[in-house]
């Protein structure tokens, strides 16, 4: 009876270790996916806060364009873009804790900037106009939206809120306004001006200002030694073949300052783009010198006439964005973007696909309005300091237009006016300092 006692007690024992066992598993692999479901709302979370900064900074520049545009159409394409970004940000921020204040009031002027934009331009589309009222309630939404984005940007400075699955929120330990090595916020930031306006021209593969003539390695290997200057050239190779943009040869040139890796198209021989890898020193050569060695190069390699678009300056590096011109108006399309050394003057970057994809003689660049009466197009708010006749691309092939270079307040404009139509195709906002230029 004892030894039947005692095999029914270890059985007993036996039996409540393995549930034991199994719990601890179950409970193990449930924290596992709580802790995996967690980081999963966090990363939604983070990528919510920061897609809302995005999109206030957005409808910030677009109600800024509203007040200064003076075009119907373009109000009423603004008015109906500024409700859209308001109800993604609406989207963003209803993943948000609203017990922040600054998410708190977003959430409000989100709202209430959806709706008046989308009544008013309910009312100019059957046929109403933005009253004066209306410009003080859009000046007041701009300002407030200025705030709002500040007071955001302001919680990305300590640690980032986050959320937990019990709905709180909780201070984050690892994660910035930098991003960590988990998640990285995607924020879209204003393009790069000395790109210039217009960089996102058509580039469909077709190099329009190239030859015919099918250039071998060796032949490309010549022009790319060519090209940079026999006297800078320490060794050269052929390294491979390339499809992207088009198809090309690859050449690597050593010189004294560094590496530089050049793509010569294969239709043509035209380099289609060089990079440098290497160092350099200290600046010895001041931009307006650097802007005319560039110049002279581009005339030297066989470019037409071009004019500065813009510029930046960055670690020893100052890159020029060169547009084509022809009879005195400036291509956009056309672009041709030089990087020079600051310390030696020599050109150590270009890329040319703009360029190469755009560049033919145009026929009729007679403008039917003058620069005075496209002016007189212009908002009333601004002040012209410049007109230019230029070329732009646009979504349909390409556009005759006056370049205003305006001014409201301390800010200054970009405004392009159809030089045959008269309609305002956009409206830039640029914002320079010592490094260079910015376009929104």
């Amino acid at each position: 009876m004892k030894n039947r006692n005692n095999s029914r007690s270890q059985s007993l024992v036996s039996t409540l270790i393995v549930v034991l066992t199994i719990a601890l598993l179950v409970i193990t692999a449930q924290a596992g996916r709580v802790q995996a479901l967690t980081l999963q709302v966090n990363s939604t979370y983070q990528k919510s806060f920061y897609e809302t900064i995005s999109y206030i900074e957005d409808i910030e520049m677009n109600l800024e364009k509203l007040l200064i545009t003076g075009s119907s159409a373009k109000e009423q394409e603004l008015l109906s873009t500024i409700a859209r970004q308001s109800d993604s940000a609406q989207d963003n921020l209803s993943m948000l804790s609203s017990s922040a204040p600054a998410v708190s009031c977003s959430i409000k002027f989100v709202n209430q900037t959806g709706d008046f934009t989308r009544t008013l331009s309910e009312r100019l589309a059957a046929g109403g106009a933005v009253s004066d009222k209306d410009r003080e309630l859009l000046t007041l939404l701009r300002q407030n939206c200025s705030q709002l984005k500040e007071a955001l940007i302001s919680m990305t400075e300590g640690n980032l809120p986050v959320q937990n699955l019990s709905g709180s929120s909780e201070s984050a330990t690892t994660f910035t306004a930098t991003g960590s090595s988990e998640t990285e916020p995607s924020i879209k930031y204003p393009s790069l001006l000395y790109d210039g306006p217009f960089s996102d021209g058509r580039e469909n593969g077709i190099l329009r200002a190239a030859g015919s003539t099918e250039f071998t390695a060796d032949e490309a290997l010549t022009c790319a030694v060519e090209f940079v200057g026999k006297d800078r050239v320490l060794s050269s190779e052929v390294t491979g073949e390339g499809v992207t943009p088009v198809p090309c040869h690859e050449i690597t040139l050593l010189t004294g300052e560094g590496e530089l890796n050049l793509a010569v198209t294969r239709q043509g021989g035209e380099i289609i783009y060089m990079v440098f890898s290497g160092q350099t020193g200290p600046a010895k050569f001041p931009q307006v010198e650097l802007i005319d060695l560039a110049s002279s190069f581009l005339k030297s390699r066989g470019y037409p006439n071009v004019a500065v678009s813009y510029w930046s300056f960055l670690n020893g590096i100052l890159t020029v964005n060169f547009a084509a011109v022809q009879d005195g108006v400036i291509l956009y399309p056309d672009l041709i973007k030089v990087q020079m050394n600051a310390s030696t003057g020599h050109v150590i970057g270009l890329e040319a696909l703009s360029y190469l994809s755009n560049h033919i003689y145009r026929p009729d660049l007679t403008p039917l309005l003058s620069a005075e009466e496209a002016g007189s197009l212009l908002g009333q708010l601004l002040t012209t300091d410049r007109s230019r006749l230029c070329v732009i691309p646009t979504d349909s092939g390409e556009a005759l237009a006056w370049e205003f270079d305006c001014s409201y307040g301390n800010s200054r404009y970009l405004v392009y006016i159809d030089a045959k139509t008269g309609r305002e195709h956009e409206i830039y906002r640029v914002i320079e300092d010592e490094y260079g230029q910015l376009v929104i």
